[in-house]
């Protein structure tokens, strides 16, 4: 698909490929985007736009992730999401776990 050299076409339609891609849970793609494209972004507008998008959204990601971290860790330490507990060494079987230990068992 990408073969030869990368021409401005290439360019803008690869930038554009990976900042949509990162929409699918992948926030580390849209940084690997802003970093390949960050010395051609001054000599096109729309490779500059998909790099500064790919920024905002990795940074916003990271922070609505840290941010649900933060939450999961101190307000529900002993949920059945975790596997292991928070600040403890003990395992726990977890909501899936049970399930299946429960179809299987019987």
């Amino acid at each position: 698909m990408f073969s030869g050299p990368l021409t401005k076409e290439k360019a803008e339609q690869l930038a554009k490929g990976q900042f949509y891609a990162g929409f699918f849970f992948l926030p580390w793609l849209w940084m690997s985007n802003y970093f390949f494209f960050w010395d051609i972004q001054k000599q096109n507008e729309l490779i500059a736009w998909y790099c500064r998008a790919s920024l905002y959204c990795f940074i916003v990601s990271c922070v609505i992730a840290i941010v649900y971290w933060a939450i999961m860790i101190n307000m529900f330490p002993d949920s059945s999401l975790w596997v292991i507990k928070p600040n403890s060494d003990e395992f726990q079987e977890g909501i899936f776990t049970k399930a299946l230990n429960k179809d299987y068992l019987n």
